[in-house]
């Protein structure tokens, strides 16, 4: 029987090995295909890929610790006061994952990482998800604005982590 506890844990199992799954191929990814791929990717994203194109994995991993932590707050206290709210949208957030992983590799026609746990894991786990709170009643406009306010507060929290990865690595 499907209820939140049970997304709730399957939701941390997912995120863990996408994120595991890019924090093995990023650094050579960057290394190795995005040279040859750079001339294909539209400018605007290419300033944006230069930025973090000395990433290692480690500086990876410290951008994913630290969206981690913001995620278990966020799995922690929507499990103590049930306002489930709160991980309806984190979820949503994670959900970005159905675009833009599937979305890159076409467009680059290769790799990239991430793709896979997203199209393996990240989507099946998203309709069920969706499904059981559609079903459920909880898709109200007070939970889209509840859901939304966490969703636009984890963009900063992926920027700054980014930031804090960059200067314990350097």
């Amino acid at each position: 029987m499907m209820d939140m506890d049970f997304l709730i844990c399957g939701f941390l199992i997912i995120f863990m090995l996408h994120n595991l799954e890019e924090i093995i191929a990023i650094e050579k990814w960057l290394k190795q295909t995005y040279p040859k791929k750079k001339e294909e990717i539209p400018l605007f994203l290419q300033k944006e890929i230069d930025e973090v194109k000395d990433m290692t994995a480690v500086q990876f991993s410290i951008v994913v610790f630290i969206v981690s932590v913001f995620a278990s707050l966020i799995i922690i206290i929507s499990l103590i006061t049930e306002q489930y709210v709160l991980f309806i949208g984190l979820n949503m957030f994670f959900a970005l994952n159905i675009f833009t992983h599937p979305i890159q590799s076409l467009l680059l026609r290769c790799y990239t990482p991430g793709v896979w746990t997203s199209l393996l894991l990240i989507i099946p786990y998203n309709v069920l998800f969706f499904n059981y709170v559609y079903t459920e009643g909880l898709l109200t406009s007070s939970t889209l604005l509840g859901a939304l306010i966490v969703f636009v507060s984890a963009i900063p929290v992926l920027l700054l982590s980014h930031k804090v990865a960059k200067k314990v690595v350097s």
